[in-house]
């Protein structure tokens, strides 16, 4: 019997220069497990307001619901938080609602430059961590320098970190962390498009054919 659950919402925030490549995976990925499964998970796409805004790329990007809206949506699987060339200063409301998913235990993925926002704002002082390097992370002024890790990506206390250059170890992660896909779907598509093997790819079809026919 096919598994029955609310709907539930990955959001992805939308900011001027959000780098395409860091987040492109993710919200292919929501939309092909949707067409498995219909009706498990939404993409949503949260702004500081809803004016639109451009991609590092160029592509023009509109928020489809306020920062505010997440604050009390009960679906919430998932805040995700792409690279940007803007995270040095501003982003306060964001901050407030990182804050308030952590003690929901709603699950918070950074990659790139969101991770020296998460950095300046103390919230990787006492989690290990990870980032595109530690001397990135040290401009922020932060504390947490003896807890970094030098890997794709780390997860701790409901914070996911990640370097600008391994999105498919970050959006495996986040799948993994909000159940997006079995974990032995996810396994498989992290190994085709990190090393590229032919073998994972029939894996990654006889995964998904197996759980789609559950």
């Amino acid at each position: 019997m096919k598994d029955v659950m609310t709907m539930r919402t990955i959001a992805l925030y939308a900011t001027e220069t959000m780098a395409d490549w860091e987040y492109a995976y993710l919200t292919t990925q929501i939309a092909r497990a949707e067409e498995i499964r219909p009706g498990r998970f939404a993409l949503v796409l949260a702004g500081d307001g809803l004016a639109e805004v451009s991609s590092l790329g160029g592509m023009p990007v509109r928020p489809s619901v306020d920062l505010s809206d997440l604050a009390g949506d009960d679906s919430l699987a998932a805040l995700v938080i792409p690279g940007g060339d803007h995270y040095d200063t501003g982003h306060d409301r964001l901050l407030e609602l990182i804050a308030s998913l952590l003690r929901r235990g709603v699950s918070v993925a950074a990659i790139c430059g969101a991770t020296f926002l998460l950095a300046r704002a103390g919230l990787l002082d006492r989690r290990r961590h990870t980032s595109n390097d530690t001397a990135f992370l040290q401009m922020s002024g932060y504390r947490g320098g003896e807890r970094y890790v030098a890997e794709p990506v780390v997860t701790d206390d409901g914070i996911t970190t990640a370097s600008g250059v391994h999105p498919v170890a970050f959006t495996a992660e986040v799948m993994r962390l909000t159940e997006l896909y079995p974990d032995d779907v996810v396994a498989a598509w992290e190994r085709l498009y990190t090393a590229g093997e032919a073998a994972a790819f029939y894996e990654l079809m006889e995964a998904t054919h197996a759980w789609q026919d559950a």
